[in-house]
């Protein structure tokens, strides 16, 4: 399943999720309709209603509507608050697990290990890199939660680290990765505000019974007792009710979590291109003596968004989210000899040498080559047509290959960059000194409009940085980008409005926009505006790619002038790329009708498509750069920031040497 059926595919747990909602919530009014008008009956009749037509004798259809409309107005509101704590993403669910973000510049090896697990499988795949929390916890677990790529974390637990060595880590991050990749996450938040607008009733029945020591004193007089009487029977009712829905909530949310888990598994194989990983570590849960417990308070709540079953304990109103650990290994590992592996503390040093220092001569070779494709000075990288489109099939993907090429392009990175990513004012400098000019003038206005914003002793950590930044050439910016993204998201609201201030003011210092500035401005402005609520989040709704013509005219007719400054060429590498959409309606743009400016317009009307649309027109901006069997640096690194902006993560081509 590649990235845009597993995005429909969620989309359709979503669609039954909300279905059987509707049934279940309409189940409750029914039920909360019988309690209610039972109640009144027993209290007229000192006896309960066994038909129908005995509760039509005191049936009152006016009373029936204010239950309903009370109790779906409970349901909706208590659901709703939830959505609302929970849209800063994935950070809200991790910080209410009791998770502690981990620092960039830690020198905790722990830390260290799992943080460069993380930043590889992000690098590889073309995706902002998650932030990682520590969850102090003993058993073996982990999740992955947020909205979508772009404000997504990683949880993982104290035990996974000190009990799984690199390989496990790897094939445990690996199953989270396919979580983001598959549009888990925002499955799981709508699952848990859903059951929490539900849950609210039974807590609200239960907070009504504990009121009746209140009415304790006056028990003996009548009023007293019927205040009791009615205490009791909307309570009662409240709790009936609530705890039904509750189950029956459960119940949904373990059938449609089962199946997510068994495919995140097998694309956890898939990405790491072996079954030992994600499989010893599951028998590595069965075998320790935590197993995947998790004792945080709100565990059930987001029992389902974990790597395993963190919950252990039974409970009438709960369901498994989790296949059986044997179900699992078994569908991993037919063979498996059925033993666990007993807890081990420390893991084996072996199985990570091995990993830490590949033994393939020739694939170290191809890699190295890719990577010096993107450092050197040549102006086009040379991939062949299947190569350009296997990189849209694997959106949403990750091989052992690109891992490796992320971990070597990761060393082959100057640490002053590195170092700088790993920090909030670095990774700042970093950011806006790829946008220094290399002209000395305009420079010098940059640098004088950075003192005015930032001040004199932060603009200079800018121009160390820049004589690096300046010799690297186009390819590496966007990996760059995705390696700070997640310590730029560690600043204050001020700080972020003073560092948006500094990217559009350095822009605009020169009264132009060349395209890498765009690229830049945008995909770094559009991953962190969200999260800073400067911008609101998307909703799709066109379902066909006519709906955003005018924008998939701009973006496609920039593409095909970047590939070919012959318009003759350029023409028909628009044409062929229209016509393989299917989209013959399309029409190339002058190249005087194309501005910088209005591609920010061009991307939020983009944003509206539907997953299927996004696919189609990223297939037709693949299909326009590699047309002709050679790509542009600057052409595909624009359809990657396309993609990014898209939430689309493209990874990077790496081609044999």
């Amino acid at each position: 399943m590649n990235f845009f059926e597993a995005q429909d595919s969620a989309r359709r747990s979503t669609s039954l999720l909300i279905l059987m909602f509707v049934l279940a919530v309409a189940g409750l009014l029914v039920l909360s309709n019988i309690l209610v008008f039972e109640f009144i009956y027993f209290t007229q009749y000192s006896m309960l209603a066994f038909s129908l037509a005995e509760l039509e004798l005191v049936f009152d259809s006016n009373l029936s509507v204010m239950i309903s409309a009370a109790i779906l107005g409970f349901i909706t509101l208590g659901s709703l608050y939830k959505l609302a704590q929970l849209s800063s993403g994935g950070s809200a669910i991790a910080q209410h697990l009791g998770g502690v973000i981990v620092p960039r510049s830690s020198s905790d090896p722990l830390h260290k290990k799992i943080l460069n697990i993380v930043e590889e499988m992000a690098i590889a795949s073309g995706t902002p890199v998650p932030q990682v929390y520590i969850l102090n916890e003993q058993g073996i677990n982990a999740f992955a939660a947020g909205w979508k790529t772009t404000n997504a974390v990683i949880g993982i637990t104290q035990g996974a680290l000190e009990r799984l060595n690199r390989d496990e880590l790897q094939g445990v991050i690996a199953h989270e990765f396919s979580h983001i990749f598959n549009g888990d996450m925002r499955l799981n938040i709508r699952l848990i505000a859903v059951l929490h607008g539900i849950l609210m009733i039974g807590m609200l029945g239960r907070t009504t019974l504990r009121s009746l020591r209140y009415v304790r004193t006056s028990r003996n007089s009548k009023g007293g007792g019927q205040a009791m009487l009615v205490i009791l029977g909307i309570g009662g009712a409240l709790a009936v009710v609530g705890y039904t829905g509750t189950f029956f909530g459960n119940w949904i949310k373990s059938l449609i979590s089962k199946q997510r888990e068994y495919l995140a598994d097998a694309s956890a194989v898939q990405y790491t291109r072996s079954d030992e990983g994600v499989a010893n570590a599951l028998k590595k849960i069965g075998g320790a003596i935590p197993g995947s417990a998790i004792l945080a308070a709100s565990v059930d709540e987001y029992s389902h968004a974990y790597f395993a079953l963190g919950d252990t304990t039974f409970s009438l109103f709960s369901f498994s989210t989790h296949p059986p650990l044997k179900q699992r290994i078994l569908r991993i590992q037919p063979d498996w000899d059925g033993r666990y592996i007993f807890d081990e503390r420390k893991p084996k040093r072996g199985s990570d040498d091995a990993v830490e220092h590949e033994d393939d001569d020739r694939r170290k070779k191809n890699i190295a080559a890719s990577v010096a494709a993107g450092v050197g000075l040549g102006q086009s990288i040379d991939v062949s047509i299947n190569q350009a489109l296997n990189s849209l099939d694997n959106i949403g993907e990750v091989s052992r290959e690109q891992v490796l090429a992320a971990r070597l392009w990761h060393r082959q990175m100057p640490q002053q960059l590195i170092a700088n990513a790993e920090n909030p004012y670095g990774a700042q400098a970093l950011i806006l000194a790829l946008l220094i000019d290399e002209d000395a003038m305009i420079q010098g206005e940059q640098y004088d409009v950075l003192d005015d914003v930032i001040g004199e002793l932060h603009t200079s950590n800018v121009k160390q940085v820049q004589s690096t930044v300046a010799e690297l050439a186009g390819t590496q910016t966007l990996p760059l980008i995705d390696l700070a993204l997640p310590t730029l998201r560690e600043m204050t609201v001020e700080q972020y409005q003073r560092f948006k201030q500094c990217i559009q003011q350095l822009v605009s210092a020169d009264k132009k926009v060349d395209l890498r500035e765009w690229i830049i401005q945008r995909v770094v402005l559009q991953h962190l505006d969200e999260q800073y609520g400067h911008r609101n989040k998307p909703v799709a709704k066109y379902f066909v790619l006519g709906s955003a013509k005018q924008a998939s005219e701009l973006m496609l007719s920039l593409l095909a002038y970047l590939e070919h400054r012959d318009p003759l060429l350029a023409q028909q590498a628009f044409d062929t790329a229209k016509h393989s959409v299917g989209a013959g309606a399309l029409v190339m743009l002058p190249k005087d009708a194309i501005s910088l400016h209005s591609l920010n317009d061009a991307m939020d009307e983009l944003a509206l498509l539907k997953p299927p649309i996004k696919k189609r027109f990223l297939q037709a901006c693949v299909t326009c750069i590699s047309h002709d069997g050679e790509v542009a640096i600057k052409a595909y690194e624009l359809t990657r920031a396309i993609a990014s902006c898209l939430d689309c993560p493209m990874p990077p081509v790496f081609v044999d040497g």
